[in-house]
């Protein structure tokens, strides 16, 4: 691997890549749960990787020796989304030698010695139990945890990158289903209704019900669901809790929970043909 001191050098740098990095890493800020929006956009891009900095030799001849921190337990590789951000992480110390605008004006921070490679190889080259700290010191600053860096890795693979699964409901909800069986009666529009449970990666799991109207972009109808569905999760709550969707197969483009509970779904309610 190439060691590079200074962002002028022949290592890549920015471009589509990272700014897609950049997006989705504000979109974590915002919303934890994306993170795995934002792994997706590592495979692609790059990191810059600090060394340590402190005179001894930074390889062995065959491997980088990368310094770690430890958060919640959790050893971390630190890591940046830029040679930008990866500046910014180096403090300013004031230098009385800086005579153009004063005495204790903060001198230019010294880019610290680091390598710049593909966030998916790195990965694949990292212990199982350690993870990434995404520009640690800063506003901006996410932690990737073990099992993130496992997905990061898996960049490539054919068939070990499907975020999202889906399959029949986990057994236990039958109160829950008995009482929206009793609330859909009182929906004329409602056919029938089926359960799915959905799993993303990286971002949980939990049960999706699905209910067909007659008309599925019929506002009102729609909302008479909804608020079935709310009364009775909140009436009957389950244990384990878990998180409760609903979709109207027909309002949009059919996603993967319509495909399989069309393909497989066994429907716990339908109105009454009389």
């Amino acid at each position: 691997m190439m060691i590079v001191t200074d962002d002028n050098s022949a290592s890549p740098a920015g471009g589509p890549a990272q700014d897609a990095v950049e997006r989705a890493l504000a979109a974590v800020i915002r919303d934890p749960a994306r993170i795995g929006d934002l792994l997706d956009e590592l495979s692609r891009g790059r990191l810059w990787l600090p060394l340590p900095d402190d005179g001894e030799p930074v390889t062995d001849g065959s491997a980088v020796h990368l310094p770690t921190l430890r958060y919640l337990g959790i050893d971390l590789v630190p890591a940046f989304t830029s040679g930008a951000r990866l500046r910014a992480s180096v403090p300013r110390p004031r230098d009385p030698a800086v005579s153009e605008v004063g005495p204790g004006a903060l001198a230019p921070p010294r880019l610290k010695p680091h390598i710049v490679v593909p966030a998916a190889a790195t990965a694949r080259l990292l212990p199982a139990d350690v993870g990434l700290a995404l520009n640690p010191g800063a506003g901006d600053s996410v932690p990737v945890y073990p099992q993130g860096v496992a997905y990061l890795a898996s960049a490539g693979d054919v068939g070990s990158r499907s975020r999202i699964t889906v399959g029949p409901p986990p057994d236990g909800p039958e109160a829950l289903f008995g009482g929206i069986c009793s609330g859909l009666a009182a929906v004329p529009a409602a056919s029938q209704a089926a359960a799915a449970w959905l799993a993303v990666e990286l971002a949980g799991e939990g049960l999706v019900i699905s209910v067909t109207l007659d008309d599925p972009k019929s506002a009102q109808a729609r909302d008479a669901v909804l608020g079935v569905v709310e009364r009775v999760a909140q009436a009957t709550p389950c244990d384990p809790w878990f998180p409760i969707d609903v979709t109207f197969p027909g309002e949009g483009r059919a996603d993967p929970v319509d495909e399989w509970i069309s393909a497989r779904g066994v429907p716990f309610y339908r109105r009454d043909p009389a």
